[in-house]
């Protein structure tokens, strides 16, 4: 019965890791600021928690420091970031909503060949999968580019002006609330 109960928990834990990262990486194409802040503090997390690596034993089922240091730093790493990244979308100020005009300098789209297995070792096209983005320059001169729908990319114009709504999030970042 506990060998099954920590089978379970492996995978719970393998689950958690792998949605946060992906909510993770989804809010921060929302937030306004450099990769470096939320992974820097992802890493002092997991670094200021590093006395707590033993306790990974049940996970690694090695009793060896350097597999659970390494599955300490990653795990709680990314989680770190993640929980950072929706804390500070989650408790964004409404009273902070402020609109701001942004120039689009560029209209980009990515397209990536998607597959579909017709056999055992067989793949066949099954079409392009096409994701959207928009070069902005905002005022205060910083360049982003940012993810967007279908829809804001064909109504977006080269040159032309849009409007985002911003709000400052819970840790200070600022979080597009609207427009994109």
């Amino acid at each position: 019965m506990k060998a099954l109960l920590v089978k379970i928990l492996r995978c719970l834990m393998l689950i958690l890791v792998i949605v946060l990262t992906g909510l993770g990486c989804y809010i921060y194409e929302k937030t306004l600021a450099a990769l470096w802040i939320p992974v820097g503090v992802g890493i002092v997390v997991a670094v200021v928690t590093l006395p707590l690596s033993k306790k990974w034993v049940w996970l690694t089922t090695v009793e060896g420091m350097g597999m659970n240091m390494l599955c300490h730093v990653v795990c709680v790493g990314l989680i770190g970031y993640s929980l950072f990244l929706m804390g500070n979308y989650q408790m964004a100020a409404p009273a902070s909503t402020q609109e701001v005009t942004v120039t689009v300098l560029e209209k980009l789209i990515k397209e990536q060949e998607k597959k579909r297995k017709v056999g055992r070792h067989r793949y066949v096209s099954a079409g392009v999968r096409k994701e959207y983005f928009l070069k902005v320059a905002f005022e205060n001169g910083a360049i982003e580019t940012l993810h967007v729908s279908t829809a804001t990319y064909n109504k977006a114009r080269k040159g032309k002006p849009k409007v985002l709504t911003l709000q400052k999030g819970g840790f200070g970042l600022p979080v597009i609330t609207k427009g994109l």
